[in-house]
């Protein structure tokens, strides 16, 4: 970052843009408010691919003002690049977010992040107006990159579009002192989405999800909605019910995911080491893969003869309510929580391909009318040598960039492998991996493959003019590649393998 030239006399003004992770997290807010706190007018925009700010003031407060913007910064924020130089003074008294406006640059996405504690707090609260809220999020937390339609990240531009908010969500998205000042999505049970279930007995809101979890904690199968996709659940701890759901998605063997109500679940059930709380009860909430304690409870049936369990801890609210609700019915503490897709085919995205797919391996289906602009699976995290090592990277991590230090020209889209696919969008030197697509023998998955494509394309304004793909002259991916009209480069699978490895460590060497 540069340092600003400091002056000692009267009023000055600074025009500032900062890069990074500065839209969906807060940020425009918390720069209002760090200058009304330091005496600082002017004003801060979202420009796309980067924020700007002009503050004013005596030098004192703006160099006060630069050290809370440097080091003060969102939680989920991330400062990459800032740049500032003097300019002519505003005639203005006042500090004001204005409109977006949007410019050609390079443009970084929030990842979706799980539920906040404070948040969380709130949804249990009994004296809180978003009690029980299936939807509650504020600026720290909840939908970001799956709600997206275009940029700058605004309340118009995702599917939280259609829902006006009420008088006192108003107030508070408007309230600079308030947790959910210009927090895009913030609505409340008046004037959020709702929940219905689609199967099974009809019902909307408190009593679809108390119908939910009748089904589960008898033994049934639910489909739930979350934030990226569609989840397949059970009671993890009834081995008829896992045993049948694995007979419906004809997976014998394959383990499943597990979700555990808290942490103190997964300290039961798991053996924890070195960091991986930090990650597993962190912003992202991954899959992590732990070693299963000799006594779990969990059925055997969810991950045959292996010794580790997937494990992940709730990151939506509606997930933290089937586990916890007012509704007298005790419920397992530990769910299956397994892509909603059918073998080889792509999570489901929508209530279509939900009632298509899925309908006659479920007994209900948990759904809602937010609509999810991108799939986003779950991510997949082991440890190595007490470091975090992806296995699938995806929800709460896509499509933050890899960044290498050599500087590169043009514009490339690599559209991934056979199997576990995802793709990658590059630019110059930034390196934006998509979310997990899945495996590309079937037809679905080679449609959610371009609608992924076109979708970051469009937010990320990067327009590829090369295409590399896998060497197998039979893999359905190249073949895909090659009817894009782009020049194709194949790469052969392990060399890819080798270089992606250098790129994501930033090793620039034969």
């Amino acid at each position: 970052m540069e340092n600003v030239l400091l002056k000692t006399d009267s009023t000055y003004c600074y025009k500032i843009k900062v890069y990074g992770i500065v839209q969906g997290v807060g940020f425009r807010p918390f720069v209002s408010r760090i200058a009304t706190n330091n005496h600082i007018v002017g004003s801060v925009c979202n420009k796309g691919p980067f924020v700007e700010i002009f503050a004013q003031g005596a030098i004192n407060d703006v160099q006060n003002f630069l050290y809370f913007l440097k080091e003060k910064a969102p939680k989920r924020s991330e400062i990459l690049k800032l740049k500032q130089i003097e300019v002519e003074l505003l005639d203005t008294n006042k500090f004001s977010i204005i409109t977006s406006a949007k410019e050609k640059g390079q443009i970084f996405v929030s990842p979706d992040i799980a539920i906040c504690p404070t948040c969380e707090k709130e949804l249990f609260d009994k004296n809180d107006r978003r009690y029980l809220h299936p939807f509650i999020n504020c600026t720290d937390c909840g939908p970001r990159l799956t709600i997206l339609d275009t940029m700058p990240y605004d309340r118009e531009r995702t599917s939280m579009g259609i829902f006006p908010m009420c008088e006192d969500c108003k107030d508070e998205y408007t309230n600079i002192k308030s947790r959910r000042y210009h927090a895009q999505p913030v609505c409340c049970n008046d004037c959020g989405p709702h929940l219905y279930t689609l199967l099974g007995k009809k019902c909307e809101d408190q009593e679809a999800l108390i119908e939910t979890r009748r089904v589960i904690r008898s033994g049934g199968i639910a489909l739930i909605k979350g934030i990226g996709g569609y989840h397949l659940c059970c009671d993890a701890t009834n081995n008829d019910a896992v045993n049948r759901l694995r007979d419906l998605k004809r997976r014998p063997k394959k383990p499943f995911a597990i979700m555990a109500k808290n942490l103190e679940v997964v300290k039961r059930e798991c053996i924890i080491e070195n960091n991986e709380t930090d990650i597993l009860d962190g912003p992202q909430k991954p899959i992590i893969l732990l070693k299963r304690r000799e006594h779990s409870l969990i059925a055997d049936s969810v991950a045959p003869n292996n010794p580790n369990i997937g494990i992940m801890l709730p990151y939506a609210p509606v997930q933290m309510l089937l586990f916890d609700y007012p509704d007298n019915q005790i419920m397992s503490d530990c769910f299956v929580m397994t892509s909603g897709n059918q073998s080889g085919a792509p999570i489901c995205r929508t209530d279509e391909d939900a009632i298509e797919q899925l309908s006659d391996m479920v007994d209900i289906i948990l759904s809602n009318n937010r609509e999810i602009r991108l799939r986003a699976d779950d991510s997949v995290m082991s440890f190595f040598e007490n470091k975090p090592y992806m296995i699938r990277r995806s929800r709460g991590y896509s499509p933050l960039p890899i960044i290498t230090t050599k500087k590169r020209h043009g514009a490339v889209l690599a559209i991934g492998g056979e199997l576990k696919n995802c793709f990658t969008l590059a630019t110059d030197d930034l390196f934006y991996i998509s979310p997990y697509i899945g495996d590309m023998a079937d037809v679905r998955s080679i449609k959610a493959l371009a609608m992924a494509i076109e979708r970051m394309e469009e937010l990320l304004e990067i327009k590829p003019t090369v295409v590399a793909c896998d060497l197998h002259p039979k893999y359905n991916s190249s073949a895909f590649a090659k009817q894009l009209g782009l020049k194709v480069i194949e790469v052969q699978h392990h060399y890819a393998h080798i270089v992606s490895c250098m790129a994501e460590n930033d090793i620039d060497e034969d």
